[in-house]
């Protein structure tokens, strides 16, 4: 979206707080069908959501202060180990209940500050740098809470879609929207995330891995690219 938004003649604040527009109309509408399907962990959501957003509004207050470029060598790291380990390992995923595991419900004080300091680092990775953040999400609400790939990834809409609200008042505040781009691409974003959560809840953890790995493989490349063209 960002670069289709920089074509369109935005600068690079302007077109990065629009973009936020359309995530955060992306995020509403693929949360609200994992919720009408009750594919959401409530307690991992708050447990890991409310330090995300407190990482979220560090990262972009210190965007201005620290190099993009220290984030990208890590990030990159860090998805290709999630890949190969999720490829390693086929029942992955794929074995959490539909019912939030008694070990969620009544949480160890440990699984609590697993939950909380994972979202709180990778809340700062969506305000500082951005990408990878929703892989990260599913990946630690499967290791951590031991959901299979649907909960996982509802759950993981929810915490993505706190974040992204955060960002936006941030952004309505400072005016950097330009709202005619941005409600046309929220409009068409909204109806491909709604279809993907349709696709995803009627398919289940069996296809939602598949999917999981060759998104994180396409931003993998992506990443990649940028990284080299500096």
């Amino acid at each position: 979206m960002i670069p289709a938004l920089m074509i369109g003649g935005l600068p690079v604040s302007t077109a990065v707080a629009t973009n936020k527009l359309c995530g955060t109309s992306g995020t509403f509408t693929s949360s609200l069908k994992f919720v009408l399907g009750k594919n959401v962990d409530w307690d991992a959501c708050a447990y890991m959501g409310i330090p995300a957003i407190f990482g979220s509004v560090i990262g972009s207050r210190l965007i201005g202060f620290l190099p993009k470029e220290w984030a990208e060598p890590m990030v990159l790291a860090l998805l290709i180990m999630i890949t190969l380990f999720v490829l390693s390992n086929p029942t992955f995923g794929m074995e959490g209940t539909q019912a939030a595991p008694a070990a969620v419900k009544q949480p160890s004080r440990w699984r609590i500050a697993k939950l909380a300091i994972s979202g709180l680092v990778i809340g700062f990775h969506d305000g500082f740098f951005g990408p990878g953040a929703g892989t990260f999400l599913v990946f630690v609400l499967i290791s951590v809470c031991s959901l299979d790939f649907l909960r996982g990834t509802g759950s993981a809409k929810i915490i993505n879609f706190m974040t992204n609200v955060t960002a936006l008042i941030s952004f309505l505040y400072l005016g950097l929207i330009d709202f005619p781009k941005g409600v046309v691409g929220a409009i068409g974003v909204a109806i491909g995330s709604y279809s993907g959560a349709t696709f995803a809840t009627k398919k289940g953890a069996t296809a939602i891995k598949p999917v999981f790995v060759f998104v994180t493989f396409i931003l993998i490349g992506k990443l990649v690219i940028d990284f080299f063209r500096g």
